[in-house]
């Protein structure tokens, strides 16, 4: 029970008129813990839960957004797995040269055929995209403002993507049409 003598939006502390806070009872406001009715008149009726369906959490969580910066996201991550899958076979053909000498040779003429050579080429554009998104993403973390340009950065970087790795592509598949021919 309040004293009449605390004028409204206060509450009585210690002898004290003091401010009422935010969710305090008596304020205009119920506690985070009542229990809330949307019947009720007035600002109670605004904090009224909204239900799962009513808040299309279901349909909007699922949704695939796309766009480019998603496209980003899934490409630095898929390549990111292949170079980790890369340096654990790197980690395993190199032990090969202690363990077993005849299954390395294999092994590297594996990597000269045409296959190994696609899976090469495939390897050299999972570290060229992975190197320049991180660029990207760098530059868009010191230089917040460029955050605006993330659509033309991305872009920007796969055009680099097209012109340093069609040669590289070139020069590692190569030896598979010269033997063709």
């Amino acid at each position: 029970m309040v004293p009449r003598d605390v004028p409204p939006g206060r509450r009585r502390l210690g002898g004290m008129a003091q401010p009422a806070r935010c969710g305090a009872v008596g304020a205009g406001r119920t506690p985070y813990n009542a229990e809330v009715h949307p019947d009720e008149p007035g600002p109670v009726s605004r904090l009224r839960p909204r239900s799962v369906t009513e808040a299309n959490l279901q349909v909007r969580y699922l949704q695939y957004r796309g766009g480019e910066g998603m496209l980003a996201w899934a490409f630095h991550r898929i390549s990111g797995v292949a170079i980790w899958a890369f340096v654990l076979l790197h980690v395993l053909d190199i032990w090969l040269v202690g363990a077993n000498r005849g299954l390395y040779d294999e092994v590297l003429k594996f990597y000269a055929s045409p296959v190994g050579r696609v899976g090469e080429t495939l390897l050299g554009a999972a570290l060229l995209y992975h190197a320049l998104n991180g660029l990207r993403i760098i530059v868009m973390d010191f230089w917040p403002s460029t955050t605006v340009f993330h659509k033309q950065l991305w872009y920007a970087s796969w055009v680099v993507f097209v012109v340093v790795g069609l040669p590289g592509a070139y020069i590692i598949l190569r030896p598979i049409w010269a033997g063709a021919s």
